[in-house]
């Protein structure tokens, strides 16, 4: 099968975007709060510590401890989510200067929720010559659950004409199950993917965040129904008139299932699958 997209420099688009909305939603961020996160059970003694929220990266909380230790040691351990891979991040430095070090990365693919994930951790790599042993077990976490401002309910809802998107399935046609997610709506290539929707909370007033960030993937299904993303691109999408609406060009697709990922800080992404087709002759 031929490629099924070209990359594009949204992904840039997106960094670049972001550093300027948080300091436009620097108010809005005054009132984040996050518990601490415990990390335990690594194969490193020292990474089993209490991280603090320090900010936000990308819409999602990171978290960090810092410390000094005996003979000069330094530590630095984070955890932070980074939409671009797609996955958490929990990286652990132990550090006497740039030659002399113990370096580890632990990774996560569980991105079912806006909140780092407790087990599912694994080891990414382990260098430097303060290491002793090889780190494993990977860890597992507890807390970060948001507080305060943060733990509002803020609820992604669809603002489109079907739903999130601008069409749905043929009336009276039940929506395909395909891999892991239903199939939302069919389009040829060529034809815009189009969509709105709007973000509330719990009294079902607007919130006040200016942005969404939509990215989408070409999708493989594998054995056992196992799906494979592969992404394409991916930018903001800016509240106009109370609505995120959104469009996405599909000349450069191969027929076959695509995602669409919808997210905002501090609620979990809304997936949505569409199948493109060749168009009809």
């Amino acid at each position: 099968m031929g490629s099924r997209r070209k990359v594009g420099v949204g992904w840039l688009a997106v960094l670049v975007g972001v550093a300027v909305l948080m300091a436009a939603l620097a108010g809005f961020a005054d009132e984040e709060c996050y518990e601490d996160v415990i990390v335990r059970g690594s194969g490193f003694a020292w990474v089993n510590v209490r991280l603090e929220f320090d900010s936000m990266f990308h819409g999602y909380p990171h978290f960090e401890a810092q410390w000094t230790g005996d003979g000069g040691l330094t530590y630095t351990i984070q955890l932070w989510y980074y939409d671009i891979e797609n996955r958490w991040h929990l990286p652990a430095t132990m550090r006497i200067d740039s030659s002399t070090y113990c370096n580890v990365v632990y990774l996560n693919d569980d991105v079912s929720s806006s909140t780092p994930p407790s087990t599912g951790w694994y080891q990414q790599f382990v260098a430097g010559c303060l290491c002793e042993g090889d780190g494993l077990p990977a860890p597992t976490l507890s807390g970060g659950e948001p507080c305060g401002l943060a733990a509002a309910l803020i609820e992604l809802l669809p603002a489109g004409l079907a739903g999130f998107l601008d069409r749905g399935r043929p009336e009276g046609e039940e929506p395909p199950v395909v891999g892991e997610l239903v199939v939302s709506a069919t389009y040829e290539v060529g034809e815009l993917i189009s969509g709105c929707c709007s973000l509330v909370d719990s009294s079902g007033a607007p919130v006040d965040v200016s942005y969404l960030t939509l990215s989408w993937y070409a999708v493989t299904i594998g054995d056992d129904f196992f799906d494979v993303r592969e992404p394409i691109d991916s930018r903001l999408v800016y509240e106009e008139d109370g609505a995120f609406c959104f469009s996405i060009p599909t000349a450069e697709f191969a027929p076959g299932y695509y995602d669409i990922r919808l997210g905002a800080p501090f609620v979990d992404y809304q997936w949505i699958r569409v199948e493109v087709v060749a168009p009809a002759e």
